[in-house]
């Protein structure tokens, strides 16, 4: 890397133009590091010494200095990551942990020690401190640490990927925030500093630093950079370069190449997508917006989870920020908005905001700017409250409201109980805050509209911190108090409802809120009267205490009283907003199965009262080779919740009919056909801790049945059928290779003079049982099952995109054998000796749909093992969700 000469220059400047003489004043006071570093493509990725020197600036003398190891956040695994996440954390599936050591360090030139310690909030590993000689108030000291880093193989803020190391902030040890009480405040954000930085690297690497480009080469660079919070660091092998001009500002975009990417699309080029869409938020931003800079650099990250982070100096977006439907691309325009917006305010907010209150500041600030461009530049465009309207049929799209499981939440949903849920940015790891547009939300809430939009413009450009800007203009401080803390649990429902109370030729309504949290807390909530045709009428109880009544009279009548109809609110269940509840069908699931000698499709038609998801009426409707017909009943769903759509336990009874397809053949009995109907009653209990239905890595489920077919229910013939069904899934040496086994043991007794139908028969093979022999090979009364399977993952990971409506990701690779028997004697079954045997293998394409939506399917070949003459014989099987 060539060295950048004009270093100390550089900084004198940038420190002049960090604001008025009272920011410049207060910037004094910023902790100064100098930053010698050299990165590795190898453990550690990084290594070396920072010096930092600190003031005093409390009002009592220190002792020791709190230093932040961030990469020590990264030693043990998340607790957070489950199913639905990892492969959006985890590059290959697998936990890789980062550290940060130091080596040695020296408090103004003498050798120092270096104390681990801990505090509430923080986590473990991430906090230390050094015994210094005692620093008077107002005095300086020096502190110098050698250090090394060991970069996670991790997708986000800080990881490596694919020869990229991504580092936005703490990849050095950095000083704790002092407050004016001389406390080491451990539970708020780096502080802002300046800083001195020479990078070298053993590998050529092109780096970007906070929006300083530095080439590859043999040569140490140098860079100041001023009045930041943290250093952000991307380096890899290559960058492309693109720029594009924007009234007068240069927007520059750095990505990488990639190895394994094709593309079918009509859309244009998705580099010089971004660079206009880039290009059209400067030039329509909102007045309140401040000017931009002449440049505006943006680095292209692996982040997956968050389609943006802040650089500092440059706008660091996901590889994915486009690659989505252009259906849902507004909602990643309006990220990548909201993020250079935030950009162009940091220069304002960085130097007047308290570390602990800059990022939320920030985030909102910045959102609320992105929301006024998109309405302005883009009107008419759909809200996801409006998607999810319109395909609220279909029960993944009801869900994605309450449980999505989704990276790029945050481009979705507006309203997030934390900022940061996994605690993987440096701005955030230590605390719990929710967003700050969710905190700005509330303050817009309680004074309206109107009044927001004229304090945020008043209060953007002032030299105050925006709190007390808001505050001393409106009476709001407890706002901030109250919701910049962890967000509480939060449950609204009615009490008494008393609609329609004939009153002077009109109608009144009386309801009464009722508010249960974790902490008392002070919120508006509107409640909406509904009548016939569509008329509707908001009421609004202030929020204060624990419960409130509002009244209100109307001309007509009115049916239904709900509480916050816009969903402006965050709590924990939505199923008692309603009275009377507002019924809701939807289709719940929809399977195929096709394979060489069966087919099968199946939809599950689900009614319930909106957002209750414990109980609902379901119809099954299905076509297989075996008949036409449906079920219908009740379920009942109990127990822990695995999210907020589903439960451990599970109850389905239920009335189901069924007409035959005489030509289901039963090839071992040769000659004998069934034909007619089946009706019966049937019970199933499901214990399940599935999370994810599309790789399920430590999936326990149990599943009983019981059926009862009877000539008085319609049917044909008289017979019962019972059994269980085990599933069980495990991580074997990886993530990556996941061990399956099913165990299916199921019963049939004929009633009276009546028999068991070749259609209700257990079938030996087929997708369900032994894949490799046919569904009509041999069919039996009784069945023992086990099946086992091994899933292996297979890497690199892949870009192979159609249309942005089916993105490839990467394959697995599935290797099974399935073993067992059917008879018409419940005892043979159980006879090891003479079980037949299915081996095969199959290959299953992970794929995002929509370019967002984490999917799979499968296809599969098998053959027959245990008979010799039926070796030759392959069959095919096809599927979309797991076999098993």
């Amino acid at each position: 890397m060539p060295r950048i000469r004009l270093r100390h220059a550089c900084a004198a400047l940038l420190l002049v133009a960090a604001g008025t003489p009272a920011r410049a004043a207060h910037a004094a006071f910023h902790p100064r590091y100098r930053v010698r570093a050299s990165l590795h493509d190898r453990a550690p990725q990084v290594d070396g010494t920072v010096e930092v020197t600190f003031t005093n600036d409390s009002s009592r003398p220190l002792d020791e200095a709190v230093i932040f190891l961030f990469p020590n956040r990264f030693a043990q695994p998340d607790d957070a990551v489950d199913d639905t996440n990892r492969q959006f954390v985890y590059p290959k599936l697998d936990f890789d942990p980062g550290s940060m050591q130091i080596l040695d360090a020296e408090d103004a030139g003498t050798p120092a020690q270096v104390l681990p310690t801990s505090a509430a909030g923080v986590p473990d590993g991430t906090l230390a401190r050094i015994p210094i000689a005692p620093l008077a108030p107002g005095a300086s000291r020096r502190l110098t640490l050698r250090f090394r880093t060991v970069v996670p193989e991790r997708f986000g803020s800080f990881g490596r990927f694919d020869g990229q190391i991504t580092l936005v902030g703490g990849w050095h040890p950095y000083l704790a925030a002092l407050g004016d009480d001389g406390e080491w405040q451990v539970q708020t954000p780096p502080p802002l500093a300046d800083f001195d930085v020479e990078l070298s690297s053993d590998t050529p690497l092109e780096v970007v630093l906070n929006g300083r480009w530095m080439p590859a080469g043999p040569e140490p660079a140098d860079a100041a950079v001023a009045s930041v919070h943290y250093l952000s660091l991307i380096a890899a092998p290559r960058f492309l370069r693109s720029e594009i001009d924007a009234g007068g500002t240069r927007v520059v975009y750095y990505e990488r190449p990639r190895p394994w990417s094709v593309r079918i699309n009509v859309d244009p080029d998705l580099r010089r997508l971004l660079l206009e869409t880039a290009r059209e938020a400067l030039l329509e931003r909102p007045a309140e917006t401040p000017a931009p800079p002449a440049e505006v650099d943006i680095v292209q990250a692996p982040l997956r989870l968050n389609l943006t982070a802040p650089g500092e100096g440059a706008v660091v977006v996901s590889d994915r920020l486009l690659e989505v439907s252009s259906l849902l691309r507004p909602f990643h325009d309006l990220q990548l908005a909201q993020a250079i917006y935030a950009e162009l305010l940091r220069p304002i907010l960085a130097p007047r905001e308290p570390s602990g209150d800059y990022w939320w500041v920030s985030e909102g600030l910045s959102r609320d700017l992105a929301d006024r461009f998109f309405e302005r530049a883009r009107p008419g465009t759909r809200s996801v409250r409006d998607w999810i309207g319109l395909f609220d049929v279909f029960a993944i799209v009801d869900r994605f409201e309450s449980a999505p499981k989704i990276p790029f939440v945050d481009a979705f949903f507006q309203r997030a109980r934390s900022d940061d849920p996994l605690h993987a940015r440096v701005s955030t790891f230590n605390t719990d805050l929710p967003p700050g547009r969710v905190i700005l939300g509330k303050l817009r809430q309680v004074i309206g509209d109107g009044a927001f939009d004229a304090l945020m413009a008043q209060c953007i450009r002032t030299e105050m911190p925006f709190r007390r800007c808001a505050s001393e203009r409106r009476d709001v401080a407890w706002v901030f108090d109250q919701w910049a803390q962890p967000y509480p649990s939060i449950d609204y429902r009615f009490g008494e409802v008393e609609l329609n109370q004939p009153s002077d030729g009109a109608f009144r309504h009386t309801v009464t809120v009722r508010r249960d949290a974790s902490r008392p807390i002070v919120e508006p909530v509107t409640v909406r009267l509904r009548g016939i045709g569509g008329h509707q009428v908001d009421v609004r109880w202030d929020g204060r205490g624990d419960s409130g009544q509002v009244s209100v009279e109307t001309p007509g009548r009115m049916c239904q009283a709900v509480i916050d109809p816009e969903r402006l609110l965050i709590e924990d269940r939505r199923d008692d907003d309603a009275r009377p509840p507002t019924p809701q069908v939807v289709l719940d699931t929809a399977e195929v199965e096709v394979s060489s000698t069966e087919f099968g499709i199946s939809g599950l038609l689900v009614g319930r009262a909106r957002y209750d998801y414990r109980k609902d009426l379901a119809a099954a409707g299905f076509f297989t080779n075996r008949g036409l017909g449906f079920t219908a009943g009740g379920r009942l769903h109990w127990g822990e919740p695995i999210d907020p759509t589903s439960y451990r336990h599970n109850v389905y009874g239920f009335y189901g009919f069924e007409g035959l397809d005489s030509g289901f053949d039963d090839k071992s009995r040769p000659g004998r056909h069934t034909s007619g109907r089946l009706a019966w009653l049937g019970l199933r209990y499901e214990y399940t801790n599935q999370l994810s239905f599309e790789n399920p890595t430590a999936e326990r489920q149990l599943r009983l049945f019981a059926d009862w077919y009877d000539r008085s229910l319609g049917s044909d013939f008289d017979y019962a059928d019972w059994g269980f069904s085990a599933v069980a899934t495990q991580p074997l040496w990886s993530y990556r290779s996941i061990g399956a086994v099913q165990v299916l043991n199921g019963f049939s007794q004929p009633i009276g003079s009546s028999l068991v139908p070749n259609q209700g028969l257990f079938s030996l093979g087929g997708s369900r049982s032994i894949r490799g022999i046919g569904a009509e090979e041999q069919l039996g009364r009784n069945i023992f099952l086990v099946r086992t399977e091994l899933r292996q993952d297979i890497f690199p990971e892949l870009d192979f995109n159609f249309l942005d409506l089916l993105v490839l990701r990467r394959h697995q690779l599935r290797l099974f054998a399935d073993s067992g028997r059917v008879d018409d004697s419940a005892g043979r079954v159980y006879d090891v000796g003479r079980w037949a045997l299915g081996v095969g293998v199959g290959l299953a394409a992970v794929y995002d749909f929509m370019g967002f939506f984490p999917s799979i399917a499968y296809v599969e070949v098998a053959t027959r093992l245990d008979q010799p003459d039926q070796a030759g014989n392959v069959q095919f099987l096809f599927g979309t969700r797991q076999s098993f």
